[in-house]
């Protein structure tokens, strides 16, 4: 099969009308693009151009087979100026991924701003708390709350999920509040079920403490209800209770044992070029959430 690339140089040849025309057009030395028309020619089976110390032209064949290759250099170039532009342009359908209660709170509410400043975008918004499913096939960026970044993607840590231990006043009233993590098993504790260990609660210096309680839930929304509706103490993340606690809805216990267990990642596919639509949407969450993440903000108040 006759190579692309030897036709295209063929139709460069016949267009600057000599060898050295066309190597210095294509930094390529004489020699080089000679070599490469001999063997264009060997490959064909027939001789494109006769040559003399003085000039060159086109035998018969040669002027049919340049009217193919020069049509193949063309449609070159135009796929060449394609890319070239897709890769300079923010445009198309981004695939966002990301889990349900974070994806709610602190991506769909930015949309608006990123769609406003990138109008050729068009942004698929998907929302799980099922981890497979912000992996899956046609998600550009994921979101990721673990607390290592996914090995087989690149990523970028987008913040700190920090988590608290914290209860309602009504919850509380009447109860001795626990001052250390062991006398959490005197209490209702509401467990995460879609975590490995729902009842194993890490807190710092390695330590642990098994908990029990009659409500476990796999929704981190559902969950922050349960606890503002006093049925027991939970563990979970700030991003989801923080502005409860700066409106005095649940209180903190143990501050100073709990401890930041995650990290929110943006993941995206590995490779030496990144899409200008991924490379955008990832500029712009880093921007939202750096120095200080939102749900920060509003723990402090």
């Amino acid at each position: 099969m006759v190579q692309i690339g030897q036709m295209v140089l063929f139709a460069r040849v016949v267009e600057a009308g000599s060898f050295a025309e066309a190597a210095r057009g294509l930094g390529q030395t004489r020699a080089s693009v000679s070599k490469q028309i001999g063997a264009l020619e060997e490959r064909v089976g027939a001789q494109l151009l006769h040559r003399t110390t003085r000039r060159m032209h086109l035998t018969e064949i040669g002027t049919e087979f340049y009217a193919h290759c020069a049509r193949i250099a063309e449609e070159v170039e135009g796929a060449e100026r394609a890319v070239a532009s897709l890769q300079g342009e923010v445009r198309g359908r981004l695939g966002v991924a990301a889990p349900a209660t974070f994806g709610r709170r602190y991506v769909a509410p930015l949309l608006a701003d990123f769609l406003a400043a990138q109008p050729e975008v068009q942004v698929d918004l998907a929302l799980s708390d099922v981890p497979g499913e912000v992996r899956s096939e046609g998600v550009d960026v994921s979101i990721q709350i673990e607390s290592r970044a996914d090995t087989s993607r690149s990523s970028r840590l987008l913040a700190d999920s920090r988590h608290v231990v914290c209860a309602a006043p009504g919850y509380l009233e009447g109860k001795r509040t626990p001052g250390r993590p062991e006398e959490l098993r005197e209490h209702d504790c509401l467990l995460y079920s879609s975590l490995p260990s729902p009842a194993r609660w890490r807190f710092r210096s390695g330590k642990s403490v098994r908990v029990h309680g009659r409500l476990s839930v796999n929704h981190g929304e559902s969950l922050r209800e349960a606890v503002l509706e006093g049925l027991g103490i939970a563990y979970m993340p700030v991003f989801i209770v923080g502005e409860d606690i700066a409106a005095g809805r649940l209180v903190p216990i143990l501050e100073d044992w709990a401890h930041s267990v995650q990290k929110v990642w943006l993941s995206y596919p590995r490779g030496r070029y990144m899409a200008p639509k991924v490379r955008a949407f990832v500029d712009f969450m880093l921007d939202r959430f750096t120095p200080r993440p939102p749900w920060e903000q509003s723990a402090s108040g």
